[in-house]
């Protein structure tokens, strides 16, 4: 039987939350039961609600997600044989849509859900249990599917079971390979999200010592998964930030330090803001209560805490946290085999060389035929330079550049290719 939690929170609305260093998440008592969906100032420590009125009692651990092309937050609570999924606006913390999970195939959950920017859907596990006849004990499927956020549709993708179940580690998708990542105990799958088959299953390793990778999410800045490596199952829990190679299932640290805040909420509470290189998560505090904690993905150093404020005796929790950054404005860049390349060009891609990355003042670009166009943008897709030469080298005068993480395009006769560049 899956577990549902219950939930609180506090005041405030978000307007330009692109480009104000906001973290979403689900602000939630459970004495009384009460869901709000909130928001984390990460400049000021505020926590603040969208909306004063609660919007559920409950809400399941198993997934959560924002769409910025809707500005919509999706969770799942109580309500139907399979949950409900709700969507909530960003902006004013109202109910959007309400439906009960369904699955045509077959009932079925709908878990450790994301969703991929790079086609703009939510994806997950669709699960079930099959009783047996006679007293015989049964068995579990575990299917890859979308679903449809406003009719609670689930569309199996898979088109036989992937395994059983799943374990509450996490989940990560690769927008631009279009890989779905989960883990059942130390097996780390990868599944292609074009046909729902298996793409990689590598068992997890732990050269450094280890014995389980959980919190785990993809960073879009520089194509890599982080979480969190569990040392120890009991108390006192050793943990440290680390990174996987999804190939090799090897799981690294990213440093020799253990987190101070080692005791952390499970699977659907990560994220990262790809602009600043900080893994976000969610903490117990010595002192009580739980707060967000951030990472730095070079150094594996704390960098902030942020506890979450309880009043009246009433102890408040804030998960399920997302940033409206992570991934944004991502693109495909592994076509479909089963579809002709799922609308991507087949056309064989001009060979560019780009460096120094990172860069400082000067930025070289070279390819085996004249450069049309190369553009630099921002994450956030905002236009910041381009250049037009028809020559097939190019420099680009960038002193002027604030420092952070950029995507360069450049355009060929050959198409487009996308660069991720960093100053």
């Amino acid at each position: 039987m899956r577990a549902l939690f219950f939930i609180l929170v506090f005041g405030l609305s978000i307007k330009s939350y692109s480009q104000v260093p906001t973290l979403f998440g689900l602000l939630r008592t459970s004495n009384p039961p009460s869901v709000q969906l909130g928001t984390l100032d990460l400049l000021t420590g505020n926590y603040a609600t969208t909306n004063p009125n609660s919007i559920a009692s409950s809400i399941n651990l198993t997934g959560a997600a924002l769409d910025l092309n809707t500005n919509n937050y999706f969770f799942i609570t109580q309500g139907g044989s399979n949950g409900t999924m709700l969507s909530v606006g960003m902006n004013d913390g109202l109910v959007a849509a309400q439906q009960m999970i369904t699955n045509p195939i077959a009932p079925s959950y709908f878990d450790n859900f994301r969703f991929n920017t790079s086609d703009s859907s939510l994806y997950g596990l669709a699960r079930r249990f099959i009783p047996a006849a006679g007293g015989q004990p049964g068995y579990g499927e575990l299917f890859f599917a979308s679903i449809n956020p406003y009719s609670g549709v689930v569309t199996q993708i898979s088109q036989q079971s992937i395994t059983d179940s799943y374990s509450l580690s996490g989940s990560a998708i690769d927008p631009h390979q279009m890989v779905y990542y989960f883990s059942k105990g130390t097996q780390f799958y990868g599944i292609d999200m074009y046909n729902g088959q298996i793409y990689s299953s590598p068992t997890l390793s732990f050269p450094e010592g280890g014995m389980y990778f959980d919190n785990y999410t993809y960073n879009c800045a520089d194509t890599t998964i982080y979480g969190i490596i569990r040392v120890t199952t009991t108390p006192p829990i050793t943990a440290y930030l680390g990174k996987v190679d999804p190939s090799s299932g090897i799981v690294t640290r990213i440093a020799q330090t253990p987190l101070q805040y080692n005791t952390y909420s499970v699977n659907g509470s990560s994220t990262i803001d790809p602009e600043t290189g900080i893994y976000y998560y969610v903490s117990s505090l010595p002192q009580g209560g739980v707060g967000v904690i951030g990472i730095s993905l070079t150094s594996g150093l704390l960098q902030s805490v942020h506890p979450v404020t309880s009043s009246s005796g009433v102890q408040t929790y804030f998960d399920m946290i997302r940033h409206p950054s992570d991934c944004y404005n991502a693109e495909i860049v592994r076509p479909s085999s089963i579809d002709g390349g799922a609308g991507l060009s087949q056309i064989e891609q001009s060979l560019v060389r780009v460096y120094p990355n990172p860069f400082n003042d000067c930025l070289q670009i070279e390819a085996d035929c004249p450069i049309d166009l190369a553009i630099l943008k921002d994450l956030h897709g905002k236009f910041v330079c381009e250049n037009s030469l028809g020559k097939a080298s190019l420099s680009m005068m960038l002193s002027s550049v604030p420092n952070g993480i950029y995507v360069l395009e450049v355009h060929t006769k050959n198409g487009i290719q996308k660069i991720k560049l960093v100053k």
